[in-house]
């Protein structure tokens, strides 16, 4: 039972990573590129984008690969 807990504790914390990443990916970005950007700040964001997505999508397959 102890197992089926952690795992569910496990779960629900990437669950919400996932979402704190998805929030910094589409809000807070968006909100910092109303402002006065360079070429150079909008070229790190898109790289700092994609490492998002990438934690994002491995976690993804983690939750589903295992079934916590």
């Amino acid at each position: 039972m102890k197992n089926n807990e952690n795992e569910s504790s496990i779960q629900a914390v990437l669950e919400d990573v996932t979402f704190i990443l998805n929030e910094i990916k589409h809000k807070k970005f968006d909100s910092l590129r109303k402002t006065k950007i360079t070429v150079q700040q909008e070229k790190i964001i898109e790289g700092v984008e994609r490492d998002l997505d990438v934690c994002v999508t491995k976690i993804g397959l983690l939750l589903h690969a295992k079934e916590l």
